[in-house]
């Protein structure tokens, strides 16, 4: 996270607090505006800030199979998981305390795509695998390859590059490498954004299934060292950032979308709310 929080202040006001063991549990004053709002140097329009959760977990996983000629094949394939009940928790957290919602944050590395597969399918192979056998060897012989480490890195290249292909379609990066940071919304109009897998009490992200990268909000190419937002998610207001800024100044004007603020009276207190709700969750405590 320490690199991606290095890159993102290059070109964009990225206002974001950690959720981390040292603000866990606090109560936080929030700053109006500031913590919420994210503009794009010399840019029209603004873009809204989501709290980050970094648990996220990887799986490396070889899927082995024959296919209906009868010939076996291994496919490299790449999971990041993410604990559910912990999401919960810090989902409950962000609300209260005013934010917008969680983003979740993944690394693609091909080095580390290629580097890791390469070593498991030599590995494989090195115990006598004869699934694996048979698939290196095949390869080998197809592509008239020297080794079989050239396989291993054949197999390792080819699944990475048809994998990052298709994801860069769906998300219109065409030009782009792929590799680096990607920040996808967990909830898209109240809902678990689609492409999300939840089993059990885990959140899958699964890169063959690339629907989840429509929704991505920025993407970060650590390759050249590019950042881009996803207009199409991050700016529908059409205000530029000034008209954005002035809004604020009005007290009963969401810093948010925008909309009217109205007083809301619970059992447990009363606060100004966004006349959007569901859609907006912005809110905000007049006695705090």
């Amino acid at each position: 996270m320490d690199e991606l929080f290095r890159i993102l202040p290059s070109n964009i006001h990225f206002n974001v607090t950690e959720l981390c063991k040292k603000t866990w549990n606090q109560n936080w004053e929030v700053p109006e505006g500031l913590i919420s709002i994210v503009g794009l140097k010399n840019g029209k329009k603004p873009v809204f800030h989501y709290g980050v959760a970094g648990n996220c977990r990887k799986k490396f996983i070889l899927k082995k199979g024959t296919s209906n000629n009868g010939n076996k094949f291994i496919n490299a394939r790449l999971y990041f998981e993410f604990d559910r009940n912990e999401i919960i928790g810090k989902e409950k957290y962000v609300v209260a305390n005013g934010f917008n919602g969680l983003l979740l944050c993944i690394k693609i590395s091909k080095e580390e795509f290629i580097n890791t597969f390469k070593k498991t399918l030599l590995e494989e192979y090195n115990k006598n695998d004869e699934h694996t056998k048979e698939v290196l060897e095949r390869m080998k012989d197809r592509n008239m390859f020297e080794s079989i480490e050239e396989s291993a890195q054949y197999i390792a290249n080819r699944d990475y590059n048809w994998l990052i292909g298709r994801l860069k379609y769906k998300s219109k990066l065409f030009n782009y490498s792929g590799q680096g940071y990607w920040l996808l919304p967990l909830k898209t109009k109240m809902e678990i954004t689609p492409g999300f897998i939840v089993n059990d009490n885990k959140i899958i992200i699964d890169l063959e299934d690339t629907t989840l990268f429509e929704n991505y909000l920025i993407y970060v190419d650590t390759k050249n060292s590019i950042i881009r937002y996803n207009g199409e998610r991050l700016c529908t207001t059409g205000f530029s950032v000034i008209d954005e800024i002035r809004k604020q100044i009005d007290d009963y004007t969401c810093p948010w979308c925008g909309g009217r603020l109205k007083m809301i009276k619970t059992k447990k207190g009363e606060f100004l709310g966004c006349s959007n709700y569901p859609g907006c969750l912005y809110r905000r405590f007049l006695n705090k």
